[in-house]
């Protein structure tokens, strides 16, 4: 495999070649800028598309400023990383300052390099600038380039703590513990290939699984695990070792339940020293997964050890420091792990991994109360241990339901009952020992998977890669007993090896194989997570050993994963890794695109004392160096004395710089004379004791080297001491002057983000320019510390005063400029009150920044009487949005002051022209309309004339326009007709200073509805009822015998007519009338009436 996978790279490149050439030359002719956004996984400048393979990175902010302007063309790289500007965006010879931000978290410049240039590049618009590329790196993503070591622990049987009266070669305490391996190898390991080193002896270790490296130190950890048939180490279930991998020995660092950490007892028995007797060991049959520590890992910047105890399910921090010291309860932090829901509270978690600042954790729900494979979950959380209440958040969870491979295929036809491939599925957490299977009627082989998470990684693309150890591999042995201390069994483990492709911060679980659009090798093989058709299949479907051309074990990783970011593959764990051999431990290593084999490596194979195919290896870990640190950047003219590098500023080459050792009394370590446009870098390279860690520096330049240059915006020249261009300390000099230079202010802003990428940090201290210089921690280059120089002008009103009424626009503001620099604009700005001295260069309202131009009529005295015509200029504002509205009851007065943009340092440089604006009040106005009726026939409008402050303007003017040809001049006219009126005021001080106002008269004649009935008298009471029906009005009856009432129901016993009148609100009304007729009852009998009604 190690032969076939450069062949498919090089038969691709080569089928694509001609096609990747049009489509790059089609790119760049169309692109007057572009270039590419790529990771420099091995940070040497310079991109590669072998291995390491660096991977585009897309979403990057891409920001072009052209010439002066400070507003930029924004674009994102795309899914390659690249972006591009067109030639209609920045035509040829268009200088540009090119910009990269929204990098992605944690994420920092590579080393510059010939194909990776800095996050601020300063380019000229045209066919060859797409190339404008920049290499990132997130620090812990570095692996040197070369003889990359993994380690991982290797398991014995025995007790590693007993050695009298055993054969040496028989001691378990003599066996390797921990070894390493060349990060290619492959093949079997053999003296003459891929051989491994000797870290530690079991003796020394014991039985360890998780690994942690400080790359700094060099210094490897590894912790106590417990695994049945081994033994701890002479620090018991709670020992913390530590190799250091310079020298290839190993020691105890640390037994943490001398820091008040109960990891569980030891409960080991029978164990003998020899690693060629059998045991019994019965005690982890239960207590494994639940004692001692499971995973661990080191954070980012080295400081801190992450693990996992198994005993209390707690995450714990240790603090180390660097180089590593032994921690005390003082150093201790925790974490529970929280129960994701399982049943009966059977959560097991194992796995832990530092990831880009943030700590994943696996837990599995065991189902061992259960017994239901039903009940059988993994959870993954994550949680920032930075903050100081950190939450565990579920960032993946699913149920391990689904088939699997089993770990072996022995089937005996003549005994079909003894089958192991019925182990295709994870089981419950159990204590028992399971039925032997295989082949014969007394069957050896046992096996009963059973999941706990115990490693996760990431590949480049943030896809999470999760490992499963089979929990029966760190039970089982080779030829060993039951936990009766009967038989000699061989045990399997049946471990997996699953991928979650990262969807925008979504992780989704690959379904038959198939994963984030990619199609794994195990399609439809019927053992992983299924699909929406139920069919079930692995990316990673290679994790088999092959036997005479069938499979014979299919399941064989054994939970532990590496990935070194670029290589596009991932290193686990596994049992019989290699064709024909067998009872085996190695490495097998799967493509990440693919999911194919990339290579197999065996570490052991058929070794007495070792375990075969159950669970031999612990976690394994690449040995990466840390990633190196570099600073620097650019020295550049600043023609605008603004301490901010413009895109048409150009860098000065030929400037030297030396580092001064801060933390060894400013020794002089090195000095770089600046080239390629003003660049100068320190670094490993030209640092001969290199660039440390957290370290105080200095960045110096000898001031007395500019003197002798002529800097313009077409670079730096040598110059005679009588010649020269003039330059700024406090103005304007004669051009006879030998040229000086200023340096430019330091950390200046300019109203982007990021303003410390292309701002001056140099700070002038006696003869020199000295930026003050913190490296950070490994890999986080800094190419921010820039330094520049500049090399006085004046200012005055065009005129003094402005007045104007409130409301009216001014229609422009003007100053005058004697020797104002070809980039210096004249800057407009607003302030309530006048300033003095230079107070005007801070604070105000910006109303704008123009251009100054010359030109005839410009008075030659308004700066200078000896100033000429061409050497003044005129700056014009037109319609300054200055506040024109004057809500008070007097005059407001504004100050426009001209002041020079971009503000220079040198107080002498800033000038100013101050111009009066006087805004007289405005006037609003207050309409109050009414409403007609048909008791109120006429109204009175009411008008008033108000400042801003509702004070009364008694001198206003009234001006009312209505319906009908209504006009009045009024302030309280009197109209009977209803509709719109609008009301105009004025003030005759300020004709232009008018307000309106409107108001309505409504008219409300509507007469209400009304219905009047009666009811004819009965017998023997001879009451009639007469009802009368106005929705929303009142009304009042009147009939025979000065009748009166207000009820709109009534009885009555007088005949005759009766009048009911309704009124509504407005006080219109309608009456009707009922008439009641005597029918004439006689005593005692009733006589019907008949009653009519009178409309």
């Amino acid at each position: 495999m190690k032969q076939n996978y450069p062949y498919r790279i090089l038969v691709l490149s080569r089928w694509l070649g001609p096609f990747l050439l049009l489509v790059l030359s089609t790119f760049s002719v169309r692109a007057q800028v572009s270039g590419v956004v790529y990771r420099d996984f091995d940070l040497n400048g310079v991109r590669s598309d072998t291995l390491p393979i660096e991977v585009g990175i897309r979403d990057v902010s891409v920001q072009a400023f052209a010439g002066l302007s400070r507003t930029a063309l924004t674009t994102t790289t795309n899914a390659d990383g690249r972006f591009s500007f067109s030639s209609a965006q920045l035509p040829a010879g268009t200088p540009v300052r090119i910009e990269f931000s929204n990098l992605p978290t944690g994420d920092y410049e590579g080393p510059y390099g010939s194909g990776s240039g800095t996050r601020v590049q300063f380019i000229t618009a045209g066919a060859s600038a797409t190339a404008i590329n920049i290499g990132l790196n997130y620090p812990s993503d570095f692996c040197q380039g070369t003889d990359v070591k993994l380690a991982t622990p290797c398991y014995v049987n025995g007790n590693s703590n007993l050695t009298d009266g055993i054969p040496p070669d028989e001691q378990t305490a003599r066996v390797d513990a921990l070894v390493s391996v060349a990060y290619t190898a492959s093949g079997v390991a053999s003296p003459t290939n891929f051989y491994p080193t000797h870290l530690a002896s079991a003796g020394e270790i014991g039985a360890t699984w998780g690994l942690a490296y400080q790359r700094r130190s060099k210094k490897l950890f590894s912790a106590a695990v417990l695994k049945r048939h081994t033994s701890y180490g002479p620090l018991g279930p709670g020992g913390i070792y530590v190799t250091d991998i310079t020298s290839s020995t190993t020691g105890s660092f640390l037994d943490v339940s001398t820091i008040g950490i109960d990891v569980g007892s030891d409960s080991h028995s029978g164990l003998s020293g020899n690693k060629l007797l059998p045991n019994a060991d019965p005690g982890p049959m239960t207590d494994v997964g639940k004692r001692s520590f499971g995973g661990m890992d080191m954070s980012e910047d080295d400081k801190t050890l992450y693990f996992v105890n198994l005993n209390d399910r707690k995450l714990y921090g240790l603090s180390l420091g660097v180089p590593a010291r032994v921690p005390t309860a003082a150093d201790v932090k925790s974490w529970t792990i929280p129960d994701p829901g399982c049943s009966n509270g059977d959560y097991r978690p194992w796995a832990v991994k530092m990831y880009r600042g943030k700590l994943y954790i696996g837990v599995v729900c065991s189902a061992e109360t259960s017994q239901q494979q039903s009940d059988l979950n993994v959870t993954i959380y994550r949680m920032d241990p930075s903050v100081a209440n950190p939450t565990f958040e579920s960032v993946l969870a699913f149920p391990l339901n689904f088939r699997r491979g089993p770990a072996d295929l022995t089937t005996d036809p003549l005994n079909p009952q003894n089958s192991c491939a019925r182990y295709d599925r994870w089981l419950p957490w159990t204590s028992a020992w399971p039925t032997p299977c295989g082949a014969g009627t007394n069957p050896y082989f046992v096996m009963h998977p059973q999941p706990m998470i115990t490693d996760i990684e990431f590949d480049d693309d943030g896809s999470m890669i999760l490992g499963f150890l089979d929990r029966f591999g760190m039970l089982g042995g080779v030829q060993n007993h039951d936990p009766n201390g009967n038989g000699f069994y061989d045990g399997f483990t049946g471990g997996d090896i699953l991928r979650a492709y990262n969807n925008n911060g979504t992780y989704e679980l690959e379904k038959n194989g198939k994963v984030g659009g990619r199609t794994g090798s195990g399609v439809a093989n019927n053992e992983g997570p299924v699909d929406a058709s139920n069919t079930g299949g692995e990316f990673y479907g290679l994790d088999n050993w092959i036997f005479f051309g069938n499979v014979a074990h299919a399941e064989v990783t054994n939970g532990a994963l590496s990935l070194i970011p670029g290589y596009n593959e991932v290193v686990t764990s596994a049992f019989d890794p290699i064709e024909g051999v067998f009872k085996a431990g190695g490495l097998k290593v799967f493509n990440n695109t693919t999911g194919q084999v990339n290579r197999n490596y065996v570490l052991y194979a058929q070794v007495p004392g070792l375990f075969g195919k159950a669970s031999g290896l612990g976690d394994s870990k690449p040995l990466c160096d840390p990633a190196p640190v570099e600073i620097g950047n650019r020295v550049w003219f600043d023609d605008n004395r603004d301490g901010i590098q413009d895109a048409y500023e150009p860098g000065v080459d030929g400037i030297v710089l030396t580092l001064h050792d801060m933390e060894n009394g400013g020794l002089e370590i090195a000095s770089q004379t600046t080239r390629d446009g003003g660049q100068y870098y320190f670094n490993n390279r030209t640092v001969p004791a290199g660039i440390q860690f957290n370290h105080r520096y200095e960045v110096r330049m000898d001031l007395s080297q500019l003197p002798l240059l002529d800097i313009t915006l077409k670079g730096a020249r040598p110059i005679s001491v009588a010649g020269g261009r003039l330059a700024a300390r406090g103005g304007r000099q004669s051009a006879a002057v030998q040229r000086s230079y200023a340096i430019s202010p330091l950390n200046r802003t300019d109203g982007n983000p990021d303003t410390d990428q292309r701002d001056s940090d140099a700070l002038t201290t006696g003869s020199s320019a000295v930026i003050a210089v913190t490296t950070g921690d490994a890999g986080q280059n800094n190419f921010t510390f820039d330094l520049s120089m500049f090399s006085c002008p004046m200012l005055a009103p065009e005129k003094e005063a402005i007045t104007v009424c409130s409301g009216t626009p001014v229609d422009s503001v003007a100053a005058y400029g004697l020797h104002l620099s070809q980039v210096d604009q004249v800057r407009f700005v607003l302030f309530t009150s006048p300033q003095s001295g230079t107070a005007m260069y801070s604070g105000g309202t910006v109303l704008g920044t123009v251009s100054a131009t010359a030109g005839p009529g410009i008075s030659t005295t308004a700066l200078s009487a000896s100033a000429t015509a061409d050497s003044i200029k005129r700056a014009v504002l037109y319609t300054p949005l200055i506040n024109i509205t004057n809500n008070t009851a007097t005059p407001q007065t504004q100050y426009i002051y001209a002041i020079i943009f971009p503000t220079p340092e040198d107080p002498a440089c800033r000038q100013s022209g101050e111009t009066i604006v006087n805004v007289l009040p405005a006037l609003k106005a207050r309409a109050t309309g009414a409403t007609l009726s048909c008791s109120t026939t006429a109204v009175t409008l009411m008008g008033e004339a108000l400042y801003g402050d509702d004070t009364p303007a008694t001198s206003a003017t009234f001006v009312w326009a209505g319906p009908g040809g209504f006009s009045s001049t009024a302030p309280n006219p009197t109209t009977d007709q209803p509709g719109m009126y609008t009301l105009t005021v004025g003030d005759g001080s300020c004709p232009a200073s008018v307000s309106t106002a409107t108001a309505t008269v409504t008219a409300d004649t509507s007469v209400p509805s009304l219905t009047a009935t009666v009811t004819a008298p009965t017998c023997p009471t001879c009451l009639a009822t007469i009802s009368a029906s106005a929705p929303g009005a009142s009304v009042s009856w009147t009939g025979p015998d000065s009748y009166t009432s207000t009820a709109f129901v009534n009885e009555v016993t007088q005949p005759g007519v009766y009048t009911v009148k309704a009124t509504a609100a407005s006080g219109c009304s309608i009456s009707a009338s009922v008439e009641v007729v005597e029918l004439g009852c006689p005593e005692p009998i009733c006589v019907p009436i008949r009653a009519t009604r009178i409309r």
